[in-house]
């Protein structure tokens, strides 16, 4: 299992490098910055049925316990990502959205990972998704904490600054359980192949899902037009 865990902490390295991770350490506005953020709502919403269908499949009740807690945990993060998401783009956003053709990299990744859910038949293999999800969730969000914290207009974030790393660093001690029973846990050398398998699809998907937001970073930012309100007659 030592093998395994060594895998995810390399991979999360490896995505770390990605050029999106780049683009979040240059000079600019924050509306450029994080141009590609609604980009990721299909993925952002779809997480919370990944760790629902996860927990849901899971057999050995102490496991299923832990899993329920750590979805308990993930709760609300999804409006923090819409707020924002509104404020970055300067108007509400639109859940029609997601499912246009410029969101077609983040669908294509965030079913990859669904299928993960579906297809895993070990317990031990959907706690190994449920971490590797996490060190994803560590690599992206340990570069948004440093952003500044507001807009331009004053406005402040939650999903992409430190408010949110803060409440990712409160699952150390669920990931921590997680990797102590897996240490006490063996896998034969077949489970072993197919853990880190596992591992490297779901790396696959977050690659190519960055890969779009990486165009995306790169396209000028364009904010609706405000208007002043017409004066007030006598």
């Amino acid at each position: 299992m030592r093998a395994v865990l060594q895998h995810i902490s390399d991979r999360q390295k490896g995505f770390a490098e990605h050029v999106v991770f780049d683009g979040l350490q240059q000079d600019g506005p924050l509306e450029q910055v994080l141009a590609f953020a609604p980009r990721l709502a299909f993925w952002v919403m779809s997480f919370q049925d990944v760790l629902r269908l996860n927990a849901q499949r899971m057999k050995d009740p102490e496991l299923a316990m832990l899993m329920l807690r750590h979805r308990q945990e993930e709760r609300g993060h999804d409006n923090w990502f819409f707020e924002d998401a509104a404020l970055l783009m300067g108007r509400p956003f639109n859940l029609t959205e997601p499912w246009g053709r410029a969101h077609e990299g983040t669908r294509d990744a965030s079913y990859a990972i669904l299928s993960e859910v579906l297809s895993a038949l070990d317990d031990r293999l959907r706690i190994i998704l449920v971490l590797t999800l996490e060190s994803t969730s560590h690599a992206f969000f340990s570069a948004t904490a440093n952003l500044p914290q507001t807009l331009s207009q004053g406005q402040r974030l939650k999903y992409f600054s430190n408010h949110h790393m803060e409440a990712e660093e409160q699952h150390e001690v669920f990931e921590e359980q997680m990797e102590a029973m897996l240490m006490g846990m063996e896998l034969t050398p077949e489970l072993r192949t197919q853990a880190i398998a596992l591992v490297d699809r779901v790396y696959a998907a977050f690659h190519s899902m960055f890969d779009g937001l990486q165009m995306e970073q790169a396209r000028p930012v364009s904010r609706p037009e405000r208007h002043p309100r017409p004066a007030l007659s006598a």
